[in-house]
């Protein structure tokens, strides 16, 4: 008799497969569209596409953190934090979803966040010219001029660019 429910679980699992595969299909073209929304500078287009990417795989890690600079770029940073938390949540060692948090706490100015997220940043990739650029910023808002001018210089070794 277990074994007919086994039988009868995977037969349930092959015949939902392309509905999960067609979801997840759907999902990473919501995502591809919230990108392209983003680079247009439309951020309205592109929090309801990653709203729909998330709203179809609930633990795309990288639509949270794009949800989230989305949000930062309207200057909604509460949810481009909380955004950027549940996405470093699913993904820990992604750098961007530290990056954008890190930048929404510059804009909201508390700068111990933001110097913890870009510390983390430059941890899982040292070579992130940008994370030290932002985390000088945030070491000059405190008044820690000497950390921020090591920043500065770091960043400008690894050759940052403004965008």
């Amino acid at each position: 008799m277990n074994r007919f429910k086994c039988w009868d679980v995977v037969l349930i699992a092959i015949l939902l497969l392309p509905s999960v595969a067609a979801s997840t299909d759907a999902a990473k073209e919501a995502y591809e569209k919230g990108k392209a929304c983003l680079e247009k500078r439309d951020f309205d287009a592109a929090i309801a596409a990653f709203t729909e990417a998330i709203r179809l795989a609930p633990k795309h890690a990288a639509a949270y953190s794009d949800w989230g600079l989305a949000y930062a770029a309207k200057g909604e940073h509460d949810k481009a934090v909380a955004d950027c938390t549940e996405a470093t949540r699913l993904s820990p060692k992604d750098s961007k979803a530290y990056g954008i948090r890190g930048l929404a706490y510059v804009l909201k100015d508390e700068n111990d966040k933001a110097i913890a997220d870009l510390t983390e940043v430059i941890r899982l990739n040292p070579n992130d010219a940008w994370a030290y650029e932002t985390r000088g910023l945030a070491y000059k808002k405190k008044g820690e001029d000497a950390k921020a001018r090591e920043d500065e210089a770091q960043a400008k070794k690894l050759e940052y660019k403004e965008q």
